[in-house]
């Protein structure tokens, strides 16, 4: 209980100190630099980016692009968090080099990008597998979310 306890505390620590750092954020190309390239190093991550199936917000952005099909299957509903294991994610990962053991995968809201988008989280090991973070990646993912709102994308 108490390494659960001390594991969790420096989880919201980290949780916090990012937050902050999103609302620093005022230019988007910067914002999206941070979110993929810094944030994922804070939490120990493969990555975390935005899969989209329109190749042109995708490429203009440095998302990943992936079949409006593919994206359908896995969006569910707006604000949905599901955290599993990556084999179960119907192929969203099969273009990866890297393997992806477990993922936590956010239902963005569509008015964001115009379309189904999500807000995906990738990880080499088991990370995501007993949704111990789940509170604190769904509260995270929102703050994402509203920052996104904040910025266009045609």
């Amino acid at each position: 209980i108490i390494d659960n306890a001390r594991f969790n505390f420096l989880t919201q620590k980290k949780i916090h100190q990012s937050v902050l750092e999103i609302f620093k954020h005022k230019d988007k190309k910067e914002f999206l630099s941070y979110l993929t390239q810094s944030l994922p190093k804070t939490f120990d991550l493969e990555f975390i980016n935005i899969f989209i199936s329109d190749i042109n917000i995708s490429k203009s952005n440095n998302f990943i692009y992936q079949t409006s099909n593919i994206i359908a299957e896995t969006y569910g509903n707006k604000n949905q968090l599901i955290m599993d294991a990556a084999e179960k994610m119907n192929g969203l990962f099969k273009n990866f080099d890297s393997k992806i053991f477990s993922n936590a995968i956010f239902s963005l809201d569509i008015s964001i990008f115009k379309s189904k988008a999500l807000l995906v989280y990738g990880s080499k090991d088991k990370h995501f597998i007993d949704n111990r973070e789940y509170d604190l990646i769904y509260f995270l993912s929102n703050i994402v979310q509203e920052k996104l709102k904040q910025f266009s994308y045609d």
